[in-house]
């Protein structure tokens, strides 16, 4: 190479063959680089992205200057700490005949019309993450809009959770260790669940459930003043809309109603919250429309109650003169292990279950998703799913003689040796024993052994046992069948517990049934 003096005196050298495709090289990426990026820049976030389920069909596809996609800013006026450019993308209140985007999401196909009835979801900050973001793959990708509320404002994959207690009366919370759970979470400066070792959330968590009830309609009416229709429920309950989309079609949200599935707390009945309890338009805006603060007239109270449900069906029974209806089975707290099947719950028509978890949650909703889909694509009307239906997805498969370290729930009819000092027996099994007189020989021996148990159900007719239970010397009936659940193995073979079914009789009496051709829903007044 021959050298040259550069300008300020030092050596350089000529570049190389090699050194002259590299920076070539060098420089056409550069330009390449250039290039795409205006091309980039000239995106938009929705040509990018595929619209999101709950994002609104009334909104431009083409977003005016400061504002994203859009979509307006709107601001919540319950919750302070809600950023005030926060997106809400929710639609509210899509009538039918307007085109949904939820048709580009493939698991909606065969979805039905949900847009006259809210679905109001409640939750608590200690379990959110838990709960909430299952339910957001399954039940609710299809709907248009719903809420969630809690007793902490949190964001979960994009959707805003609402907190339910930040207008709760202030000498209602001083002093009260209820709200130990609620101080805790805004305290916290990492994640809950570390915080929540600091405490017992699950039983802090129900001192502070009571308290969102009546809240959470206040606010919910507040924000969504224009459904036919509102539905309660829990995190863990699951809705199914084929069933309460076309019981909806048949009343009369005009009138003051509050639908449940009733227990009672000192004689008096109400909507049970975790199996959901829906309330019509015209009894809501009695019940909390304007600005009647009727939340507030029970904060103090709630201390010295039990239970959120229970509050909110004496709250609206104060304020519009409105009980709640007995919709049990149709509106039920069971769930696809746990349902009693037999005649009591067969051919009904069922809306909702709960105590689910996120595994049973998935599993029901790729049930649904088969019935929907094959209905949509043969072009036939779904018809609501009847309890039997459950029975033949859930229940028939694992169907067997009998199971060991099972609990599969028999318990209306008793057989007990009262004459052992060994065993105490509680009350409410001796009151469900069968009087001596009307035992037959095999019922005599029932609670020796669980062979003799097992002999003992088959003994007697459909009408008293469809399966039985045994364990330590108490044998026990039931007049429905159903799946129930595992236990621990005990330590010694005596308190083992042991679980069998007569599945002649159960394959019998299904037999003997007709087909759940008609829907027969629950009767409203």
């Amino acid at each position: 190479m021959i050298s040259q003096k550069s300008r300020y005196g030092s050596p350089t050298r000529m570049p190389s063959r090699r050194s002259f495709i590299i920076i070539s090289f060098v420089a056409v990426s550069l330009l390449v680089l250039l290039y795409t990026s205006r091309r980039l820049g000239s995106w938009t976030y929705d040509e990018a992205y595929p619209p999101h389920p709950h994002s609104d069909p009334h909104k431009s596809q083409h977003a005016p200057q400061g504002q994203p996609n859009g979509k307006t800013q709107q601001h919540d006026p319950y919750d302070d700490d809600y950023p005030t450019n926060y997106t809400d993308v929710k639609t509210v209140h899509v009538p039918q005949d307007e085109p949904s985007k939820l048709a580009a999401d493939p698991l909606c196909e065969g979805f039905p019309d949900t847009s006259k009835i809210l679905l109001v979801m409640k939750t608590g900050a200690s379990e959110s993450f838990a709960r909430v973001p299952t339910q957001m793959m399954t039940m609710l990708r299809c709907l248009p809009d719903y809420l969630i509320f809690s007793d902490m404002a949190q964001d979960i994959g994009g959707e805003h959770i609402y907190d339910s207690l930040d207008t709760v009366l202030p000498q209602a919370m001083e002093g009260n260790s209820d709200f130990d759970l609620y101080r805790r979470q805004k305290w916290c400066q990492v994640d809950q669940e570390n915080c929540n070792k600091l405490g017992n959330p699950a039983k802090e968590g129900w001192n502070l459930d009571k308290y969102k009830n009546v809240h959470i309609a206040e606010k919910t009416f507040k924000m969504r003043p224009n459904y036919d229709w509102y539905l309660f429920v829990d995190a863990d309950t699951y809705v199914l809309w084929p069933g309460i989309v076309e019981w909806t079609k048949k009343l009369n949200p005009s009138k003051k109603v509050y639908l449940g599935s009733v227990t009672l707390i000192n004689n008096y009945g109400f909507g049970h919250g975790g199996s959901g309890y829906m309330v019509s338009k015209a009894a809501m805006a009695q019940f909390v429309g304007g600005d009647k603060k009727v939340g507030n007239k029970w904060d103090e109270r709630a201390h010295n109650e039990c239970c959120g449900d229970y509050i909110f069906s004496m709250a609206l029974e104060k304020e519009t003169g409105v009980r709640v209806q007995q919709m049990w089975p149709t509106i039920n707290g069971e769930k696809p292990a746990t349902l009693p099947f037999g005649p009591n719950h067969w051919c009904h028509p069922i809306v909702t279950m709960h105590h689910m978890n996120a595994e049973e949650i998935n599993a029901f909703w790729q049930f649904e998703r088969k019935r929907m889909v094959a209905e949509s694509r043969a072009g036939r009307p779904l018809r609501p799913i009847v309890i039997r239906d459950i029975f033949d997805e859930f229940l028939k498969p694992k169907l067997t003689e009998t199971r060991e370290d099972w609990d599969n729930a028999a318990d209306n009819i008793y057989y007990l040796d009262l004459s052992d000092p060994k065993h105490k027996w509680e009350d409410w099994q001796i009151n469900r024993m069968k009087s001596k007189e009307k035992l037959n020989d095999l019922e005599k021996k029932a609670h020796l052994s669980f062979k003799d148990c097992a002999a003992a159900c088959k003994s007697v007719g459909i009408n008293e046992c469809f399966q039985y239970r045994y364990q330590g010397g108490a044998c026990s009936f039931s007049k429905a069948f159903l799946l129930g659940k595992p236990v621990r193995k005990a330590e010694h073979d005596k308190d083992r517990i042991y679980s069998g079914w007569d599945v002649d009789k159960i394959k019998k009496w299904i037999g003997e049934q007709k087909p759940c051709d008609e829907i027969r829903w629950p009767q409203v007044h």
